[in-house]
């Protein structure tokens, strides 16, 4: 028995991976990975606990579970090649200059691998860039967004890694905010192909360039929570909350 919340998703190689959790608060929590070939019909994994015994552990037997290990929040989630990579932050965090982890996880057996310790600032140690959501492009780099709520803007940074010395750069800012409520963040991805990155709130999306410019926005309706986003194949995915899926916009 995992989850039942989910906080963050991503699809590699035709498997997804998400992250469930307990409750929203915690910061440890098992990743469910499956290949989405083994999945019959969209509706299926939903109706797992009431299904007959002989189709559940057809499914089941398709499905892996990592140990309960630390993840953060989740939404700093993305996959490689070979590996999944977590940042095993602390979302109640708010501008602070502690340093965060990275979980390199093998897909192999969704165990960690190694872990990194890491710290971001602006001039100063003590002006701290505390990371809520990140994706990585490929085993050495990741794209991060931080919100700075006391100046009014969203940057976004290039993290590249050199042995293993993580280095970062900001590569672009967003000036105002996209939300009026406050609403968090809830995933960013990357398209590698257009370098576009697209972030989430609740029911909404922002497509920016690489500097930072909204390049366009829209708006859902779904009455669920998004919990993560990636780009597959050009495809931009999108995981919601209760019920746990998958959108494609």
């Amino acid at each position: 028995m995992v989850g039942p919340v989910p906080e963050g998703m991503t699809i590699s190689n035709g498997s997804m991976y998400a992250t469930m959790y307990k409750s929203p608060n915690n910061t440890r929590a098992h990743i469910v990975a499956y290949k989405l070939k083994n999945v019959p019909n969209r509706y299926i994994m939903q109706k797992l606990p009431w299904l007959p015994w002989g189709q559940f552990t057809r499914l089941a037997s398709k499905i892996k579970i990592s140990p309960h290990i630390k993840l953060g929040h989740g939404q700093a989630f993305s996959a490689t090649h070979k590996y999944i990579y977590a940042i095993a932050n602390d979302h109640l965090l708010r501008h602070s200059s502690q340093s965060e982890e990275i979980m390199q996880i093998s897909k192999k057996n969704l165990q960690i691998k190694r872990i990194w310790t890491f710290k971001i600032w602006n001039r100063s140690a003590k002006d701290g860039r505390y990371m809520h959501n990140a994706t990585f492009l490929n085993d050495n780099k990741f794209v991060a967004v931080y919100h700075s709520s006391t100046k009014h803007r969203f940057e976004y940074w290039k993290v590249t890694r050199h042995g293993d010395s993580w280095q970062p750069v900001e590569i672009g800012a967003t000036k105002g905010e996209f939300m009026r409520n406050n609403s968090p963040v809830q995933g960013i991805a990357y398209d590698k192909k257009r370098a576009h990155i697209y972030l989430a709130f609740n029911d909404y999306l922002f497509k920016v360039n690489r500097d930072g410019k909204v390049l366009a926005n829209g708006r859902f309706h779904t009455g669920r929570e998004f919990e993560g986003i990636c780009v597959n194949n050009s495809h931009l995915l999108i995981n919601c909350q209760r019920k746990h899926g998958i959108l494609i916009p």
